[in-house]
């Protein structure tokens, strides 16, 4: 997120709907005016874990630009990334800590001997280019504009909750949503962080709908999406995300970021908006179980060595 106070608003919005502990942390470099803030999200044993719709630890780098060139950011960032892994160790890990894709380099966490992962995501970057939709995509966006649709910012969050309670009729589970988590979102978050917005019928019905969060370095988080299924061939998801795209640029928002590319039906809907694949980075400290693992995988690995020197 891009300053402080977002960063406490969205740490308010979780703790009321998770009943999680956060803090603000904030890791300086010493020998500069870089620092990095991130967002920890605490539970009932006081570790981090990721609550849910947060697809990634809110982390943000603060360069000192004043000291020229590539290298010395990039020393700037290994100085005070040391310093995150630290505090990690300090506090200590529920789950995986997930970096956002614009965090590529997790040696201090390799040098420090954490598990690491990788997973994708699709971003795209804003205003879109037009040419890289698929054919199919905007055949779609002009069939829900041929017979009278129409998205704009949601008139009501009831409108938004049809469409999110729809869906989860229809795939079988929950948002874990209520109408009302939903109108303290958009109160507590204000419309510079929190979007909503619903692709209504000509009859006025809403027909799709969909949350975005924006985040720092002026890029948006796809959080939730909804549809009924009336509606649904008529491309009135597609026609919503289209004039999202129109309405983040509006903002300043400079990158969507899809949230996710690691489901191969997801992944496939999501790539044909012309969507770069990007991938980010988990990180957790190495527990006992993880070393007992590690020491079967290892052991077995010896007695399967064994077994084929004697063919």
């Amino acid at each position: 997120m891009s300053d402080k106070n977002s960063l406490l608003r969205w740490a308010a919005f979780n703790h009321r709907m998770w009943n999680c502990r956060t803090e603000l942390m904030t890791f300086k470099d010493s020998m500069s005016d870089a620092y990095c803030e991130c967002l920890f999200f605490l539970d009932d044993r006081g570790r981090i874990f990721l609550p849910p719709f947060n697809y990634y630890h809110p982390t943000v780098f603060h360069p000192d630009r004043s000291e020229s060139g590539t290298y010395k950011v990039t020393e700037q960032w290994l100085r005070v990334a040391d310093k995150m892994v630290k505090g990690m160790r300090k506090v200590g890990c529920a789950e995986d800590y997930v970096l956002p894709p614009e965090f590529q380099d997790i040696r201090p966490w390799r040098w420090r001997h954490f598990i690491t992962g990788v997973r994708y995501s699709y971003r795209v970057k804003l205003p879109h280019d037009v040419n890289l939709i698929d054919h199919a995509v905007k055949q779609r966006i002009k069939k829900a504009t041929s017979e009278g649709y129409v998205t704009r910012v949601a008139d009501s969050m009831s409108d938004v909750y049809e469409c999110l309670v729809a869906t989860e009729k229809r795939k079988g589970f929950s948002h874990r949503l209520s109408l009302e988590d939903l109108e303290y979102a958009a109160s507590s978050l204000g419309d510079d962080l929190f979007r909503a917005y619903v692709c209504y019928s000509k009859d006025g019905e809403p027909a799709s709908a969909s949350i975005e969060i924006i985040l720092g370095n002026k890029n948006a988080l796809g959080l939730v999406a909804g549809s009924k299924e009336n509606h649904l061939r008529n491309g009135t998801a597609q026609h919503l995300r289209a004039y999202m795209f129109q309405d983040l640029v509006a903002h300043g928002v400079e990158s969507f970021d899809f949230c996710g590319a690691n489901i191969p039906s997801v992944a496939e809907a999501k790539a044909q908006w012309g969507a770069e694949l990007v991938p980010y980075y988990t990180v957790r400290k190495r527990r006992l179980q993880d070393v007992a693992k590690e020491g079967g995988k290892w052991l077995q690995s010896i007695i399967q060595r064994n077994e084929a020197r004697k063919l």
